[in-house]
């Protein structure tokens, strides 16, 4: 995480009472990605580029490391989560199906006390 330490704080827990429910982060409309839970808040999503295939990447204190991409596949508007690596509050993935919102992965944490970084460095994740 060396290298998204540099990168812009996403968010985190504002007060100990929010701690306990967990973490749900996903992508909305076509330029944002949002954190619902004990951790809650929004970054602006940027598109892969040949220099940042990865899109946006999410670190989190936990050790949990997310690429998150915004896409337009012939099946419809998409946002995908990749888990680059697991850390100890990760929980899982779920893809889900909405009418006009098109598919979307939603990122699952557990409970806990949750920070998180945005940035696009891929080699900080190696």
């Amino acid at each position: 995480m060396r290298g998204l330490d540099k990168g812009r704080m996403a968010c985190e827990a504002s007060r100990e009472e929010e701690i306990g429910m967990g973490t749900k982060v996903y992508g909305a409309s076509d330029d944002l990605i949002e954190f619902d839970g004990d951790l809650h808040g929004e970054v602006s999503a940027c598109s892969a580029t040949e220099e940042a295939p990865l899109g946006n990447l999410l670190a989190f204190s936990d050790g949990t490391v997310l690429a998150v991409r915004y896409g337009k596949p012939a099946a419809g508007w998409v946002w995908a989560i990749d888990v680059l690596r697991k850390g100890s509050l990760f929980d899982r993935c779920e893809v889900k199906i909405g009418i006009g919102t098109g598919i979307l992965v939603v990122a699952f944490f557990r409970d806990g006390a949750l920070k998180a970084w945005h940035g696009r460095d891929a080699a900080a994740v190696k």
